[in-house]
């Protein structure tokens, strides 16, 4: 028996092809939308991205506080002990601290060995056991004590600067030993004779302000 399939004309045949071109673009525009909205939606539900704590900022600037005897600073740290004689120990065991020191924060006694402002110029090893300390030092009760000028040589970059201002003040404060200001001069003098890094500088004002005389308030 011969099978007879129904026949279409030239213009329907046209028309249904032209149809399914529509359809089938139309439903790529669609899902192409729907994918968009959704991966949108993925990207704000994930948040800003977080910056690692152990490694420096995209932004290499010093973020200072609110306070303006506060500064933030980066510390090469190389362990941190319940005492001061246990951190004493530590340094004494090992001949590449020589020029560390010992900074106490509430009862606990950090050792670290440099303080920077910009966090990449602290190396740190993990083959050392040492890592970069972010922290905030506020020296407002060092300045209500008579200290101030603490802060500025903190901040300072050039250590020509901070002889100089050690010299300019040695004339200038004179005293019996017990003023805080002439104290502070002699520090720095005494400091800047033993070493010209501001790191080293930095680092052993701060052991002072914050062991010996404890006017300076250390937070993390």
């Amino acid at each position: 028996m011969m099978r007879v399939g129904k026949k279409y004309s030239r213009g329907t045949i046209a028309m249904a092809v032209i149809n399914g071109v529509f359809i089938g673009v139309a439903a790529v525009v669609i899902i192409g939308l729907l994918l968009t909205a959704t991966n949108a939606k993925v990207a704000d539900s994930k948040g800003p991205k977080e910056i690692p704590t152990s490694g420096p900022s995209v932004d290499e600037k010093p973020i200072a506080s609110d306070g303006e005897q506060s500064i933030k600073l980066f510390a090469k740290q190389h362990g941190a002990f319940s005492t001061v004689e246990a951190a004493s120990t530590f340094i004494a065991q090992d001949p590449a601290l020589v020029k560390a020191a010992t900074i106490q924060v509430v009862d606990q006694y950090y050792v670290w060995s440099a303080v920077a402002i910009n966090p990449l110029e602290i190396e740190v090893s993990e083959d050392e056991g040492t890592y970069r300390k972010e922290f905030l030092a506020d020296s407002s009760a060092c300045a209500s004590a008579g200290i101030g000028g603490l802060n500025e040589v903190l901040k300072e970059t050039e250590v020509a600067k901070i002889k100089m201002l050690a010299t300019q003040n040695t004339d200038e404060k004179k005293g019996d030993g017990k003023d805080k200001s002439v104290e502070f001069i002699k520090n720095i003098t005494a400091i800047t004779a033993f070493t010209d890094d501001l790191k080293i500088i930095r680092l052993h004002l701060l052991s002072q302000y914050t062991h010996t005389d404890k006017c300076v308030k250390i937070s993390f």
